[in-house]
């Protein structure tokens, strides 16, 4: 019988986490969340006494119900403390406090492989995976790192390429290693601001005051796709991206080891989880994805489904990370936005 449990759910306090998860245990294997005091690569809520409180307690039901724990040390950038005693010191502390919780991680996934050196020295029984963060494409860039890593997320520039994640797969699970991918990446294809975007969040997330006065002085925003994506012209690229439909994952899953829904900032966390949970889907397909995108013309899911077999030449496009601007994606953008 076929593994179903395959979905990484990012912990949300935006919505019912635990009523929305227990709706789809037979499918959830794991769930991700920053621990208080540790910067991903997403803003952190203010962590009050109650939110603390909710946190462990969604961890604790979570870990109960079969759902795997993975905190997350994925900050793209820790300054001049990167290699330190002072960081280590520093991951050490808040491992440490998971585990006086009762919730010390199954996973660790880390952009860093110094954090990655001080878990496999100090918490040889936890699992370590590489963040989609890293962006590393196949196989000649895992062989490096074989010994530092029990899994990887493949960069989302390889996320549709089916053939691409078999072979990745392959070699993974021959050398003892599990392979993930992200679902509902919003973000644009070989996107120049992602460095940069993920290095804000590890600087605390380019929110500071003295950051939007100065953006706003010289009309800034480190949301390209957002701001690319304000002009209708440009929307072809929003189906040249990396992110997959529902209704695609009866042909991804059976490949790959985990699928990541990124839903921590979202703004309708339960929407997503129920479509890639039940592979189906009836709305707006660009309001799944994160960041989530509300363009003037709904991207119907419907109709990509009407569309399928032009939806499975743009999917799979050979040429997706050199597009020809062959008329493909034009033709679908027409069909599925009402253009």
């Amino acid at each position: 019988m076929p593994n179903l449990r395959k979905l990484a759910v990012g912990h949300f306090y935006n919505g019912p986490f635990r009523e929305i998860c227990a709706k789809h245990l037979h499918r959830i294997k794991e769930t991700f969340f920053a621990w208080p005091g540790v910067l991903s690569c997403r803003p952190a809520p203010e962590f009050d006494e109650a939110t603390v409180r909710r946190l462990h307690d969604d961890l604790h039901w979570a870990r109960e119900n079969g759902i795997e724990l993975d905190t997350l040390f994925n900050a793209n950038c820790y300054g001049d403390d990167a290699i330190s005693v002072k960081l280590a010191d520093f991951v050490r502390s808040k491992m440490d406090e998971m585990g006086a919780a009762g919730l010390a991680p199954d996973t660790v996934t880390t952009t860093s492989p110094f954090i990655a050196t001080v878990l496999r020295r100090d918490y040889p029984g936890v699992k370590i995976r590489m963040s989609v963060n890293v962006r590393v494409h196949g196989t000649v860039g895992l062989e490096s790192v074989e010994g530092l890593f029990d899994s990887f997320y493949v960069s989302r520039e390889r996320h549709r390429d089916l053939e691409s994640l078999r072979r990745t797969a392959e070699w993974a699970h021959s050398h003892g290693k599990e392979v993930g991918i992200q679902a509902n990446s919003g973000c644009l294809r070989q996107c120049p601001f992602q460095q940069f975007h993920d290095n804000l969040h590890g600087h605390g997330d380019g929110r500071r005051p003295q950051d939007a006065a100065a953006a706003k002085e010289y009309g800034f925003s480190f949301f390209l796709c957002k701001t690319h994506y304000a002009d209708p012209a440009a929307r072809e690229d929003f189906l040249r991206a990396t992110w997959l439909r529902p209704e695609d994952m009866g042909e991804y899953e059976p490949i790959v080891d985990v699928v990541k829904l990124a839903v921590r900032r979202h703004p309708s966390p339960g929407a997503v989880v129920e479509a890639y949970a039940e592979r189906s889907y009836d709305g707006d397909l660009a309001a799944l994805m994160d960041p989530a995108h509300a363009f003037c013309a709904p991207f119907s899911n419907a109709a990509f489904s009407a569309a399928e077999g032009l939806w499975r030449e743009v999917r799979g496009c050979p040429d997706a990370n050199d597009c020809r601007h062959c008329g493909k994606c034009a033709r679908l953008l027409a069909l599925v936005s009402g253009k």
